[in-house]
């Protein structure tokens, strides 16, 4: 009677490897824009340098409203509400970039703030004494423009140098 053996056992079958992941496209072309910009700038630097560019645009159409639009209440929301609502969206920006970071990062927002307030001091004073010697008067927008400005770039260093 001949010898059997029983089957040898087959190796289980080689599943493909599974495809690379691949990010879903975004669905609009908002977001698309927003995962570009995302490469290369972190949300918090996005969201201050857009709400300072808004509180920007705003300040400008408020210097060129009275020439184009007539007295009234439209006037007045342009001029008044309109900077002030920007100005407020630019706070809370560096306020809840302040929030969402950790306490190094705020020790370094704080001391951004403070610099400012001494660099804005320094140079209103020494304009001050400028004025006194002749030059024309500045406007109160010019310095609270240029103390934004001297502020935004000082949190924009601190944003990159913590990524």
């Amino acid at each position: 009677m001949p010898v059997t053996h029983p089957p040898l056992p087959q190796p289980p079958p080689v599943s493909p490897p599974p495809p690379p992941a691949v990010q879903p496209s975004p669905a609009t072309p908002v977001d698309r824009a927003l995962a570009k910009v995302n490469r290369f700038y972190s949300l918090p630097v996005v969201g201050i340098l857009c709400s300072l560019w808004a509180y920007l645009v705003a300040v400008g159409a408020a210097a060129i409203a009275p020439r184009y639009l007539a007295a009234g209440g439209a006037r007045e929301l342009v001029v008044l509400v309109v900077p002030m609502v920007t100005a407020l969206l630019v706070v809370c920006i560096i306020f809840w970039v302040y929030l969402a970071s950790d306490e190094y990062v705020r020790h370094r927002i704080l001391k951004c703030a403070a610099l400012t307030g001494v660099i804005m001091a320094f140079s209103t004073l020494g304009y001050f004494c400028l004025e006194m010697l002749g030059y024309a008067r500045l406007s109160i927008i010019v310095v609270n423009l240029y103390g934004w400005a001297v502020f935004t770039v000082l949190m924009l260093w601190v944003l990159y140098r913590a990524r």
